[in-house]
């Protein structure tokens, strides 16, 4: 996802004024490994017939978690329904078969209802550094809301990915609103490093945050490198981030979503790079599921950030996140 975590790079993307890579970010580029002895057409009637209603527990399929994985270091984890799941799972079939060295994998897990949420989630890559999951749980150290501000401490040796939220009132049509973030870092932090994961990039430093969002509804025409259609369901600001130079600063950042030149997709094309990208951008922001801050570098958006050196007691971020 060039967002998707995110540069991976790509040789039709515009990067000129930006310096860079393809958002694309490999994300998607692991194999299908949740039975690697069956074919993609048997895995989705499984993963189907799995996901199906259990009525002796009252849940439903849209109780479902996916996470999906790609070879770059990059994840994304949302909630689908059995269209959504059979699309994906023709997506991902698509993005392992197309030659281009990417590959995916697709995990599943059943969200248990009974684990304290909050409307911002914070989401790290587990110690494989090859799938996120999100700080749910008390113990788990999750983000705090008070007023317009949320706060969380980064863990040592973990790289942080996400801040997002899929509040009702900060989603849905989105097509005339600008972002706004104050975002500040505070602690004995020396600096932050990011995960560099493969591509064209030579680095990926400086580490650096910078609004991300996801529109479901938004897959594109499915033509070009497949699944074409799948990337523009993912936007990134770019190149408006701020930098992570060290464990205390304070900086305020804007993006517009009336201007698509500001965004790019998974695969690093700018919103008004083809008329099929600009249809896609346009249905994406009337209908956001969910938004926030990506954490990654100047490279790869998402590849996720920890401070450094990692013997820091703590290292606070704060956002203050708020659409006009």
């Amino acid at each position: 996802m060039n967002r998707l975590r995110l540069n991976a790079v790509s040789p039709t993307r515009d990067d000129a004024m930006s310096g860079q890579k393809s958002p694309r970010k490999k994300a998607l580029t692991r194999t299908v490994r949740i039975a690697p002895a069956l074919g993609v057409s048997t895995l989705a009637v499984l993963l189907i017939l799995s996901l199906g209603p259990d009525r002796s527990h009252g849940q439903t399929i849209g109780d479902t978690q996916i996470t999906l994985s790609c070879n770059d270091g990059h994840s994304v984890i949302f909630e689908v329904d059995q269209i959504t799941l059979t699309s994906l799972l023709a997506d991902v079939q698509a993005i392992n078969a197309s030659g281009t060295g990417t590959s995916c994998t697709l995990t599943m897990a059943a969200i248990d209802p009974s684990s304290e949420t909050t409307e911002w989630t914070v989401y790290d890559y587990n110690p494989s550094n090859q799938a996120i999951a999100p700080r749910n749980s008390p113990n788990s150290m999750p983000a705090t809301t008070t007023g317009t501000t949320t706060t969380f401490q980064f863990k040592a040796g973990i790289y942080t990915a996400l801040l997002t939220t899929t509040d009702p009132s900060m989603t849905g049509d989105l097509s005339a609103k600008s972002l706004s973030d104050t975002i500040t870092v505070s602690g004995d932090a020396a600096s932050f490093m990011t995960q560099h994961n493969g591509g064209d990039c030579v680095s990926n430093v400086p580490a650096a945050v910078r609004f991300y969002f996801r529109s479901p509804s938004a897959s594109g025409p499915s033509t070009g490198t497949p699944p074409a259609g799948f990337y523009t369901q993912f936007w990134w600001s770019n190149p408006v981030n701020v930098p992570l130079v060290n464990g205390k600063q304070t900086q305020t950042i804007t993006a517009n979503m009336t201007v698509p030149n500001e965004w790019s997709d998974w695969n690093g094309q700018r919103g008004d790079s083809s008329p099929a990208v600009m249809e896609a951008f346009l249905e994406a922001v009337r209908k956001v599921k969910e938004i926030g801050l990506s954490f990654g570098g100047e490279c790869f958006f998402e590849t996720g950030v920890s401070p450094t050196p990692d013997t820091f007691t703590s290292e606070q971020f704060s956002s203050s996140f708020s659409e006009h």
